[in-house]
């Protein structure tokens, strides 16, 4: 993997799925952060992974490195776990919402309000 840091939005990047990934991650991270989610660290590691996949030009892969091995390593408490793959999801919201703005994750849900 190469390195990369934020810059524009990649050919392709799906934006739909992808921002409903980012959303769901963030629902099953706030459930985990109440101790209420039933996912594991590493399977919220290996979400944040799939959602920063879908974002490439986001975040570092290099960065991702780090903190997967620190994930998955017993170094740290499940806590500092959780709030690592927060930053992770952090970073990713953060460089769309620099590229793109606040958006709504479901259009249709727009479209019926304004048809209302």
């Amino acid at each position: 993997m190469t390195g990369r840091t934020i810059t524009g939005r990649a050919a392709g990047e799906p934006t739909l799925k992808g921002r409903r990934e980012l959303a769901a991650l963030n629902d099953a991270l706030t459930l985990a952060e109440r101790g209420l989610g039933r996912q594991t660290t590493a399977a919220l590691m290996a979400r944040l992974l799939r959602v920063a996949a879908m974002f490439p030009r986001s975040v570092d892969d290099t960065l991702m490195w780090q903190v997967t091995d620190l994930v998955t390593g017993d170094d740290v408490s499940d806590t500092v776990k959780l709030s690592l793959i927060r930053m992770g999801w952090a970073s990713i919201v953060q460089a769309q919402y620099r590229v793109h703005g606040l958006r709504m994750v479901e259009r249709r849900g727009v479209e019926r309000a304004r048809a209302a």
